[in-house]
């Protein structure tokens, strides 16, 4: 199994980038609400929005199984609108709660630590890998992927037989899917 250098950082990195922009951007999604009547106005003010210090610890949040989070702020404005004037309220709201990374790159909710994975896709194309079985005999493999995200697996087996996995199913002998596929033995074979 391989590492990826730096993964820690990668995850920092991201969960700062998210609380910088992409917090914002989020809540700029967030549209301005007029009643039908259109007599009542409400929005949010995306330049003000505050992360209130946690009320509790990182490991007073898993002794009390509580998640470690944040309460997130935002100013918003309510206007009133009648035949002759307008009423306006400016408030800093509660729109909920964010769970914060602790210092170990982790979440915790519930009390419990969880982990963001990254998926990292391989591109499409050809694959090549020899890898030892649990006899210490070398297996080799080949994966191609296609541009649609399909993936087939061939793989040699040390008695040279060929087999195959269509998107990671059951394995099945080449022999039977270039059957499937039209071809009859002696074009197979020959």
């Amino acid at each position: 199994m391989s590492t990826i250098p730096g993964f820690n950082q990668i995850q920092f990195e991201g969960f700062c980038r998210f609380i910088d922009q992409g917090l914002t951007e989020e809540l700029s999604k967030f549209p301005k609400i007029e009643d039908t009547n259109q007599e009542i106005d409400f929005e949010l003010f995306l330049e003000r929005y505050q992360l209130v210090e946690p009320s509790i610890k990182e490991r007073d949040a898993v002794y009390e199984s509580l998640t470690y989070s944040s309460e997130l702020y935002v100013s918003a404005r309510l206007i009133w609108k009648n035949d002759r004037r307008r009423y306006i309220q400016e408030q800093t709201i509660l729109i909920g709660k964010i769970p914060l990374m602790t210092s170990l790159g982790a979440f915790i909710v519930n009390g419990i630590y969880r982990i963001v994975i990254n998926q990292i896709l391989q591109s499409p194309g050809i694959y090549y890998q020899s890898e030892l079985n649990d006899n210490g005999i070398s297996v080799y493999t080949g994966t191609i992927i296609s541009d649609w995200g399909g993936r087939l697996e061939l793989e040699i087996d040390r008695k040279t037989r060929i087999w195959v996995r269509v998107s990671r199913q059951q394995k099945l002998s080449i022999l039977v899917l270039l059957s499937a596929m039209g071809l009859n033995i002696r074009e197979i074979l020959f």
